[in-house]
């Protein structure tokens, strides 16, 4: 992937933090695949940044690395000691598979953390439980469009406006019905005690 916009994340930033923070922990691939679930083929791919993850399995191995997929991005955000991200510094990375697109709002080590995610047109995404283990808990406000969110076998059709708290680490998955236009929402969520 091409740097294509100011403060995108590249997938060789991806790739660099992945590699470090695996062998931080002394694990060969083999070890991440196991504990990840995610191939060995394609994790080498992504640690070379020959590969773009998906969200999907990003969160699968940010997980396996006991870290959540929001503090792996602060790692890459400019002003790590800074009380203020303004919006020009604010990253952002895109799942080339599902076009969603994740932007970090908040300064690093801010709790809650804000993260603006937009999903397009008659896109999904579904997130592992796994993903979540570490938070406790977080809240989901509807910027624009509309977003299905399915939890525990109930889904949950939220307009612009709405609100759904999560307190508890579950799989979800969430697609935007709406052919026409993309689903914005900002979601706020804290890190269990570490």
């Amino acid at each position: 992937m091409e740097k294509t916009a100011k403060n995108q994340i590249l997938d060789s930033d991806i790739a660099r933090l992945l590699l470090k923070h695996r062998k931080e922990k002394n694990w060969t691939v083999t070890e991440l695949a196991q504990r990840s679930g995610v191939s060995q083929a394609m994790i080498s791919k992504v640690e070379r940044g020959a590969s773009s993850p998906s969200a999907t399995i990003l969160s699968r191995l940010a997980n396996a690395l006991n870290i959540t997929l929001s503090k792996l991005f602060a790692e890459l955000e400019l002003n790590h000691n800074s009380m203020v991200l303004s919006a020009d510094q604010q990253q952002h990375w895109t799942d080339e598979q599902s076009g969603i697109t994740r932007w970090s709002v908040s300064p690093a080590g801010a709790t809650p953390e804000l993260i603006k995610v937009e999903i397009p047109a008659l896109g999904q995404l579904t997130i592992p439980a796994a993903a979540n283990e570490h938070l406790s808990g977080q809240t989901l406000w509807i910027l624009s469009g509309s977003l299905d969110f399915k939890v525990n076998n109930q889904t949950h059709h939220l307009q612009v406006g709405d609100c759904l708290a999560l307190t508890f680490a579950s799989e979800y998955q969430m697609s935007n019905p709406d052919s026409d236009q993309c689903c914005t929402y900002i979601v706020a969520f804290s890190h269990k005690n570490q």
